[in-house]
């Protein structure tokens, strides 16, 4: 009779664990983006600083693109505040993107500076699935350049929260 208790107490916390993963470790959300809280700053202090640490690191930003500011102008009343910088304007973006148009997605970066829930959160895409489902189709240099690229973005967002 133990056995059965024990072996069911470990096919019960097999399933619990199988069940936290699936639900909490492995969202859509945590596959395809990296989110970061960042502490005690508002949203202007997050976007300059993340500007001038995004240039000083060679991931050169193109535009900043204060989306809340568009929308309340077109009538959107109460939206948080929302920033998207485009920025890694590496140099073999042109090369990347003659080759593989659809990485557009990856180059330039589009990191999102946001407002939720009283906090401000800094998002960006992940590269590892969509070079994963492209490695035969893009060269291995700008794979590369690719993943080197968005290891620096990575490191600069999180220094950035943890300023």
């Amino acid at each position: 009779m133990k056995v059965i208790l024990i072996m069911m107490g470990g096919v019960l916390a097999v399933f619990a664990f199988v069940f936290y993963v699936k639900n909490y470790l492995l969202t859509p959300e945590r596959l395809l983006f990296h989110t970061v809280e960042v502490k005690s700053k508002n949203h202007t202090q997050v976007v300059k600083t993340l500007v001038r640490e995004l240039n000083k690191a060679g991931l050169k930003v193109i535009k900043v693109l204060p989306m809340s500011r568009v929308l309340k102008a077109r009538g959107v009343k109460d939206f948080p505040s929302y920033t998207t910088i485009l920025a890694c304007d590496i140099p073999l973006k042109k090369q990347i993107l003659l080759s593989i148009p659809f990485m557009s997605v990856l180059i330039p970066c589009s990191i999102a500076v946001y407002e939720q829930g009283g906090k401000i959160h800094i998002t960006a895409m992940r590269d590892y699935l969509i070079l994963r489902d492209f490695a035969e189709e893009l060269p291995d240099a700008h794979a590369q350049e690719i993943m080197n690229t968005y290891g620096k973005l990575r490191a600069v967002i999180e220094r950035v929260a943890q300023k």
